[in-house]
């Protein structure tokens, strides 16, 4: 195991994702290399989202449902579309063959920069597409709704 590795899981272990908000302070704070500042601008400027599914366990009405249940759904001024050719952002979501993990990458379409990657296990698309949503609401809260806090609009720029 390399330095870099060994960073990478202590800085991991010290600022866990469960505090989203901490994180997100602290990343407004320091100054950010240009591809983090990149993925946080096209995370900002969005307007829509598309989602697709390669999976028939994980649909995406499932995934809509749940996303626009979340309650923070709504103060991130996102529409979701079913059009993927006009969409800003792109939500993909997949299953392990032969397991219960739901995977999902959201992409800028424009650049087709992964902006962010996670997975979620459950037994079923139902199941998963709770936290799956949750997750993708948290990634997306940090970078828009900090830029709202302080003062600007996301898609303004």
């Amino acid at each position: 195991m390399n330095r870099l590795m060994i960073k990478v899981v202590i800085s991991l272990s010290l600022y866990p994702l469960a505090a989203p908000a901490l994180a997100a302070q602290q990343a407004a704070d320091a100054p950010q290399p240009p591809a983090v500042a990149e993925r946080i601008q096209a995370m900002k400027s969005a307007r829509t989202v598309c989602i697709h599914s390669e999976t028939a366990f994980l649909t995406v009405s499932t995934l809509e449902r749940a996303l626009m249940k979340q309650k923070n759904w709504d103060r991130l001024g996102l529409n979701i579309i079913g059009e993927t050719c006009g969409a800003d952002l792109e939500i993909n979501v997949d299953r392990l063959h032969f397991t219960h993990i739901h995977t999902y990458v959201l992409m800028d379409r424009s650049t087709a920069i992964v902006l962010a990657a996670g997975r979620v296990r459950a037994l079923d698309g139902v199941v998963a597409s709770g936290p799956m949503a949750e997750q993708i609401v948290k990634i997306l809260s940090a970078a828009r709704l900090t830029a709202r806090a302080s003062g600007v609009e996301p898609g303004s720029e």
